[in-house]
């Protein structure tokens, strides 16, 4: 602990630069940079080959991460020590671990290298609850997708959407555009199934259709949904029944729900659903 830098001043550069991209999808974007904290996080991003451009702890950070035998050689990333003050004055999560961590973005597959025969992905078109879009990514990772396309969507690199990623961000193929016809297109070409998920209108029920090996579930909007050009645009629409007065579910759960289904397809499990 003796050798590594030790930093208590506020306007030191590399704190600065942790709180711009803290705050700011510009600086985020201009930078090619992204911030982790949490000693969870950090240590998934070091041991799934992120680029680590500064890594900071507390002195109880630095404890907890050698107690967990974590990497003490680090390469060319810049380690330091942070004062305590200093770590609160980072922190964005209620109860701080003392790790905290600036990575390089990974670079993003062209989407006709990510969309290939045979592959189940998940579309997010135009969400924007950093929850929802965390939580889906830990759903395609737990299931085991080739991928996930964020189209006109939150931030997928903002604090709030890489914690509720749970280190998925760095074991799951991403790709983000502003368009979501390209993708569209790209699916169709591979011969991938578009099975768009809506809560109402002339729609397949969940259960009672069979997936194909090699899907894509375009999910929306919270408020809205999909436009309905972009439901139009898919080879399908598929929604899962409701009962009593509720309407529509969160997000983040009808994709899993949906998207279960999906990997169901070519199974033992699947082999029965018509």
């Amino acid at each position: 602990m003796e050798a590594l830098l030790k930093i208590s001043a506020h306007d030191n550069g590399a704190v600065k630069l942790y709180r711009k991209l803290a705050r700011s999808k510009k600086d985020r974007t201009r930078e090619g940079l992204f911030v982790l904290e949490g000693l969870r996080l950090v240590s998934d991003a070091v041991q799934n080959g992120a680029v680590l451009t500064h890594l900071f702890w507390t002195e109880e950070g630095y404890a907890r991460w050698n107690e967990e035998s974590l990497p003490a050689d680090l390469g060319e990333t810049r380690c330091a020590l942070l004062s305590d003050a200093l770590g609160t004055a980072l922190s964005q999560t209620e109860h701080s671990q003392g790790v905290y961590a600036i990575c390089r973005m990974p670079e993003q597959p062209a989407l006709s290298d990510l969309i290939r025969p045979g592959g189940n992905y998940a579309v997010l078109h135009q969400l924007q609850d950093p929850g929802n879009a965390g939580m889906i990514l830990r759903t395609a990772d737990a299931l085991g997708l080739d991928g996930v396309i964020y189209s006109a969507s939150c931030d997928i690199f903002s604090p709030k959407v890489v914690r509720a990623t749970m280190g998925s961000l760095f074991r799951v193929p991403i790709c983000c555009t502003a368009d979501i016809i390209p993708v569209l297109e790209t699916c169709r070409v591979a011969g991938v199934e578009t099975c768009a998920a809506v809560v109402s209108g002339t729609a397949q029920l969940v259960g009672q259709c069979v997936f194909k090996k090699g899907t894509a579930v375009v999910i929306g909007n919270e408020g809205n949904g999909l436009p309905e050009s972009v439901s139009a645009a898919c080879d399908r629409r598929v929604t899962i029944p409701m009962h009593g007065t509720i309407e529509s579910l969160n997000a983040a759960m009808a994709a899993g729900i949906i998207l279960w289904e999906v990997q169901k397809a070519g199974t033992d499990m699947g082999k029965e659903v018509r």
